[in-house]
């Protein structure tokens, strides 16, 4: 039994080596990128959460930049997929169709989920810049499905 036990042991201190070498051999050989790349990203923002996120095959995902004007409204709506927001600029406010506020600033981001109604306003006399990254649109769909703004939410 003592015998079979430091065989194991031999065998797994072993793999370890290997498997660090392989680790090792693949960083040595890495090849440098090539080429005039340009990144731009759009907006970079940190969740206090985190997000569970499946994409499902045959649909898009879409990314966007969205600009609002002072006093702008994104009307009520929704979305087929779960949407992911980063406010690069400005501040922007979410009411969902219980009427409840949430307020972002830049940096901060956000999840709306398939089944949330809200409405996004820039409620400020500053421009407000999102990044925005819908899952799960439809091919040749929208990433935004209008709806009814709510019964006691008189918010536009």
């Amino acid at each position: 039994m003592r015998k079979r036990r430091t065989r194991w042991a031999v065998a797994l201190g072993g793999a370890a080596i290997i498997t660090a070498s392989v680790g090792l051999a693949t960083v040595a050989f890495a090849s440098p990128g090539s080429g005039a790349i340009t990144p731009v990203i759009i907006a970079t923002g940190s969740m206090p959460t985190g997000m569970g996120l499946a994409v499902h095959p045959g649909t898009n995902t879409i990314v966007g930049q969205y600009t609002f004007g002072p006093h702008s409204s994104t009307g009520w709506h929704s979305h087929p997929g779960k949407t992911l927001v980063v406010v690069q600029s400005g501040t922007f406010t979410v009411y969902h169709d219980d009427c409840h506020a949430m307020t972002y600033g830049p940096g901060s981001s956000f999840v709306e989920l398939p089944s949330s109604i809200h409405v996004g306003r820039n409620e400020t006399d500053s421009n407000v810049v999102l990044g925005v990254v819908y899952f799960d649109v439809p091919i040749g769909g929208s990433p935004r499905i209008d709806q009814p703004q709510p019964a006691g939410c008189d918010v536009a």
